[in-house]
């Protein structure tokens, strides 16, 4: 698709090279946490956000293109199909993996709850994302899809709200030092670089939850 481009996350400049990183008439590389970068971004809590910060920098700085899609240095699409209206094409669907029961046995199911309270508060304890979560069994993981311009803008208005209440939540005022204190002290006996990236687990399940009950996604080649 010639009107198609894709955002690469990275972090680290060595990862360029480690991972033959190079952009392309489609591929456009963000470095998620580069402080520099103008424009309204999130990129400090790139450590905890991972490639959420480029999709936050993307939509509120309008990068308009007909087809926008997102992908990072360990996950890229080999092939991209024509999507319509409300289609996604993602990288890999997966049946019968129960959403709630899988997170809570890999993750600080705490914050779970806490994604379900914001979407019962919002929507209504019997809405479709609520049930999604508690019941649901078909994931799309990784955060890495490719859809039309005015479907993203649809995912991030519906998605950044509930992450910043989930923020709110717990009282973490977008600081990356509580975010840090949060971790340590919910994964103070496991691996925190790795578990302190909640919100990047949540919204992998968010966006899953979007792309089920809102959109029709579609999958060519899996990894």
């Amino acid at each position: 698709m010639d009107e198609l481009k894709i955002w690469l996350t990275y972090h680290d400049d060595k990862l360029i090279h480690e991972y033959g990183l190079k952009e392309t008439d489609t591929i456009h590389l963000f470095k998620g946490n580069d402080m520099s970068v103008k424009g309204e971004n999130i990129n400090h809590l790139n450590k905890f956000y991972s490639e959420l910060t480029t999709m936050y920098y993307v939509w509120r700085n309008r990068q308009y293109s007909p087809y926008i899609g997102f992908s990072h240095y360990r996950r890229m699409f080999k092939e991209y199909y024509e999507v319509e209206k409300g289609q996604c094409q993602v990288l890999a669907i997966n049946y019968g993996d129960h959403v709630f029961r899988h997170y809570k046995i890999m993750h600080n199911y705490q914050d779970l709850y806490d994604v379900v309270d914001v979407l019962t508060e919002q929507y209504g304890s019997i809405s479709k994302y609520t049930k999604y979560f508690l019941e649901g069994d078909i994931f799309i993981p990784y955060c890495c899809f490719i859809m039309q311009w005015n479907d993203f803008v649809k995912l991030c208005e519906w998605l950044f709200p509930i992450l910043f209440a989930w923020d709110k939540k717990n009282g973490l005022n977008m600081d990356p030092e509580k975010y840090m204190e949060k971790a340590k002290r919910d994964f103070r006996y496991d691996d925190v670089n790795y578990q302190c990236r909640a919100v990047a687990f949540l919204a992998e399940r968010l966006i899953s939850c979007y792309i089920v009950t809102e959109m029709k996604p579609f999958c060519i080649s899996c990894l």
